[in-house]
């Protein structure tokens, strides 16, 4: 009975929280399936997100650009840099840690996630909605 509390308790200690992923662009070379977040999302926790998609042509990314709205009004940019390359049929999975600091407002938070090759132009975008 210890052994079964144990393993239920590291369970929920790794458990990931299934969320609704939409792809936000027409025609991507990466389509999104699947993502996770790491915890229940609150203020002053770093939460990890995590995309699982298919590449569905060769592409390199060199740049993934996070962008954020607040109740529809856009509130947050930022870049992070990227050496990735996919080719046609590859598993994609990407992950970001980030963390909404004791001060955001409260209320349903929409980040999208643009994929961009070395030129800026974006392949691939993936979007989820919270609520903190």
């Amino acid at each position: 009975m210890k052994l079964l509390i144990a393993v239920l308790l590291v369970s929920a200690v790794f458990a990931v929280i299934p969320t609704k992923v939409t792809n936000c662009m027409a025609n991507p070379d990466i389509v999104f399936t699947e993502a996770t977040l790491s915890v229940q999302p609150q203020k002053g926790v770093d939460e990890t997100i995590t995309l699982y998609g298919t590449a569905n042509a060769h592409c390199e990314l060199a740049n993934m650009q996070l962008k954020a709205k607040w109740n529809g009004v856009d509130v947050f940019q930022e870049d992070f840099p990227e050496d990735e390359i996919y080719d046609k049929d590859d598993k994609v999975v990407y992950s970001l840690t980030q963390n909404f600091p004791t001060y955001t407002p409260s209320g349903k938070i929409t980040t999208q996630f643009y994929f961009q090759n070395a030129k800026g132009t974006s392949f691939g975008c993936a979007e989820i909605s919270i609520v903190l």
